[in-house]
């Protein structure tokens, strides 16, 4: 059955080949991308209430919404450099100095949502607030100070998130739906993921303390699950949060396999593309979490048990669950709105058309949480979704005066989107304008990975991203001295390299990054070795740009084909491109044997490596 619904589609056939995207295609997407996320600061201004220090569903409200102002932090996070003149996302800051620009602190928005209303019960918002305040806070410091009141509440909010894991009793129907699981699986993976782990005592260590120290030890050494402090943890978290991974993996494993063997049956009633988007998500976010542990003692002592150790994603069904759910997408952009949000939805006073998932939060969560080379077959329904984003945007006027001779009233703008489940002429809101400027910096993401990829691949790169900082070539790396030494402020290539290059990409530093370098020397000197080192020793690409490549369509092309290359590395971020031997390009223009062409090649050249800054 698995090798069956892995080759074909819901008709018994598998879909045409998606049309190739060009660069300039997805540089075109790009664009209109990014002009979408260049509006979210106003967008999302418009909905903050600076007297609540959090965000209403619309403006003028009297209390805290804790759905739009957690949506609404997310976006931000989404696209921290686009939001940064809005709020001050370090939680160390606790008040703006008067000079400031920005509107708020992200200190005060999370104490705001700490001490704000929510049910226990309510297993929507209990675990979607927990997981925006360790995602928003990750060094904790929102912690730092908790009376023994919000210690409390922290406390009934992890309890709550644990007691809503899957249950195995409960089999292929949970007593929630896909979607609050994987909001539940989001707070899991984080907890875990922050957890330090214990120290390893050797035996000989252990066996000549007494028994008063190992008592202290063990104090000293005990798990602090997700970096929260004790006061703020039910007594045995760590066991619950890795147990909750494992129920959530298993569980969504078996939901995304009989949703691809109800769509490769072509059971089209049951079949449903919001529960397969979703068990898809927690399968991987949980399988991801436990990929770096050894199973689960169930014995003391015994060591892992056999069959706890759980298997990396499966990256066929993964492959095949998105193409699956991509397929179902309609001609506008959207899908059916698929499993209700709440098993039950008898809340007075709630619309209904929230208890239905925004389609564009999908999408966001798939671009979030999977490798951006898998959206390269879907790039057309990609775009068809932006398109609806494009058209759906709506403007209404919030009054707020109204001119007593006149009888003219006026008011503000208020732009953004509301959810297609909800009534017409609702407006626009804040969480599903959030959760629509997070789609559009997903998507963009992805875009930028691929057209990334694409030139990387193009022009020979060498892929460092992946692997992360690597140092061992550059701590090979002979030094060489700069200039003429014997005092003490002599210094050194790869120390200066390390103060204004390496330091300020890979820790906190006082000196401004940068961005360009000229090794000169004859060859065998091994100005090449040295910018590859150092490209592996921040982590980023690495590219050789050389004359042939200026070159690839004739001589007489050279000026055009200058333009061709330098769109495309454009589209490059964390990559270190070394220009190697282009001194042909980049001429001595006060030389009185330059010609007009070298000239302006000259200064073309020098103005395209300028620009990529």
């Amino acid at each position: 059955l698995v090798s069956l619904l892995l080759t074909r589609g819901g008709s018994g056939f598998s879909a045409p080949p998606p049309p190739a995207f060009s660069h300039d295609d997805l540089n075109d997407m790009n664009q209109r991308l990014l002009s979408l996320e260049s509006q979210g600061v106003g967008m999302l201004k418009d909905f903050f209430e600076p007297h609540l220090s959090s965000f209403s569903v619309q403006p003028g409200a009297s209390r805290l919404s804790v759905t739009s102002t957690c949506y609404a932090l997310q976006a931000m996070l989404s696209a921290q450099t686009s939001y940064e003149t809005f709020l001050a996302f370090d939680t160390r800051i606790k008040e703006l100095d008067e000079k400031s620009d920005r509107t708020a602190t992200a200190y005060d928005i999370l104490q705001a949502l700490l001490h704000s209303e929510w049910r226990e019960e309510d297993m929507f918002q209990v675990p979607l607030l927990l997981y925006t305040i360790l995602k928003m806070d990750p060094d904790r410091h929102v912690f730092s100070d908790l009376d023994e009141q919000t210690s409390a509440r922290v406390r009934q909010l992890v309890s709550a998130v644990l007691r809503g894991r899957p249950r195995r009793r409960n089999g292929l129907e949970q007593q929630y739906s896909d979607y609050l699981i994987y909001q539940t699986v989001l707070c899991y993976s984080e907890l875990n993921d922050q957890t330090d782990q214990p120290i390893d005592w050797s035996q000989d260590e252990e066996e000549s303390k007494s028994e008063e120290a190992d008592a202290a030890d063990a104090a000293d050494t005990e798990i602090g699950v997700g970096g929260l402090p004790p006061t703020a943890l039910p007594d045995g978290s760590a066991a619950q949060v890795s147990l909750a991974l494992a129920r959530c993996a298993e569980s969504s494993w078996m939901q995304v396999c009989k949703q691809l063997a109800l769509r490769g049956a072509g059971d089209t009633t049951s079949f449903d593309p919001m529960r397969l988007a979703y068990s898809l998500l927690t399968y991987v976010i949980a399988s991801n979490s436990l990929s770096s542990t050894a199973g689960r003692e169930l014995v003391r002592g015994q060591g892992p048990a056999p069959g706890t150790m759980l298997q990396p994603a499966n990256s066929r069904i993964v492959v095949a669950a998105l193409a699956a759910f991509f397929q179902e997408q309609n001609q506008s952009g959207m899908w059916a709105k698929g499993q209700p949000i709440y098993s039950s939805f008898r809340r007075t006073g709630r619309n209904v058309g929230n208890a239905y998932i925004f389609a564009v939060d999908t999408v966001a969560s798939l671009c979030h949480h999977l490798p951006a080379k898998l959206f390269r077959p879907h790039l057309n329904e990609l775009r068809r979704t932006l398109e609806w984003i494009e058209s759906n945007k709506v403007t209404e006027i919030q009054p707020d005066y109204c001119d007593p001779e006149s009888s003219q009233c006026y008011g503000k703008a208020l732009t953004g989107w509301a959810s297609p489940h909800l009534s017409p002429g609702d407006g626009p809101q804040a969480w599903s304008t959030a959760q629509t400027l997070e789609c559009v910096s997903r998507i963009s993401k992805v875009v930028s990975d691929i057209m990334h990829s694409d030139v990387l691949n193009e022009f020979g790169g060498k892929s460092n991203a992946s692997t992360g900082p690597y140092s061992a070539d550059w701590n090979r790396l002979l030094d060489s001295d700069l200039g003429s030494c014997g005092t003490s402020s002599c210094r050194t290539l790869k120390d200066v390299l390390e103060e204004r290059m390496v330091s300020p990409r890979t820790q906190d530093s006082s000196i401004n990054a940068a961005y360009s370098a000229i090794l000169f020397g004859p060859p065998g000197t091994a100005k090449t070795t040295i910018c590859e080192s150092l490209a592996k020793r921040i982590g980023w690409d690495f590219l050789v740009i050389d004359t042939s490549v200026f070159l690839a369509d004739g001589l007489t092309n050279v000026a055009s084909r200058i333009q061709y290359v330098f769109r495309r590395l454009q589209s490059l971020q964390n990559c270190s491109i070394l220009f190697d031997e282009i001194e042909e390009f980049c001429l001595d223009r006060e030389g009185a044997v330059i010609g007009m062409e070298s000239r302006m090649l000259t200064t073309a050249m020098l103005t395209a490596i300028n620009d990529l800054r």
